[in-house]
């Protein structure tokens, strides 16, 4: 029967060869196989608590192996879930702002005077008609029926409960909060452009107004108009 010298530390007596083989941490193995699923913020969030125990087991059993593999699979799924956040909020104020607030943008800036913003939020399909002058006569009328602008919601009533398909554009009605009321407007947003990058700007702003008659940006051209 061996003996161990007295005074040894308990690191190295870890480190003396075991009778038995080592088998691998299960939990180790899990966890980098989550690690690498990207596309799911969960699996990657479940990796690094799976790894975490993981490296815990290991150290509680030395004849447990796997400790390395548990701490890169933490490495790459924290990698990975900071990346997929990062995505994740640009995204929400690249695609989710734009469609929930539809016109508003482009309203506060035609508002402000800022003609300019107000015309690039319309893609260039409307160009002929999208000009400074259609421009501050469509916002003259916005304040002189309404007054001040102030925000721009959908009316997820109105918006289709299935995506667009490819290459069709977003139509939904908007209700649109100005100084003397609430009035509803239908816009047209383009998803993607001619090449397929993605567009997100206006179409068309229709307001509607039973009484005064509605108003339209950019205007009909005058070759269309009955």
């Amino acid at each position: 029967m061996s003996t161990v010298p007295s005074g040894l530390s308990e690191n190295f007596l870890d480190a003396l060869p075991s009778d038995s083989p080592r088998s691998v941490s299960k939990l180790a193995i899990t966890s980098l196989v989550l690690s690498l699923v990207f596309c799911c913020p969960l699996t990657t969030l479940v990796g690094i608590v799976t790894g975490a125990l993981a490296v815990a087991a290991t150290v509680r059993d030395r004849n447990l192996a796997g400790r390395w593999i548990a701490v890169v699979a933490i490495v790459i799924s924290s990698i990975a879930t900071i990346g997929q956040t990062i995505v994740l909020i640009k995204g929400y104020d690249l695609v989710f702002v734009p469609i929930m607030s539809g016109p508003q943008t482009a309203l506060r800036a035609g508002e402000s005077g800022d003609l300019a913003t107000f015309q690039q939020s319309f893609t260039s399909s409307a160009v002929n008609e999208n000009t400074a002058e259609n421009a501050r006569v469509f916002l003259a009328a916005l304040t002189e029926r309404y007054g001040a602008f102030t925000t721009a919601s959908l009316d997820t009533n109105s918006a289709s409960s299935q995506p667009p398909a490819a290459g069709q554009d977003f139509i939904a009605d908007y209700q649109l909060d100005f100084a003397k009321g609430r009035i509803r407007a239908t816009c047209t947003i383009e998803l993607a452009d001619a090449t397929g990058q993605l567009s997100l700007k206006l179409k068309s702003v229709v307001i509607h107004d039973v009484d005064r008659g509605d108003l339209r940006y950019p205007p009909t051209p005058t070759n269309e108009k009955p």
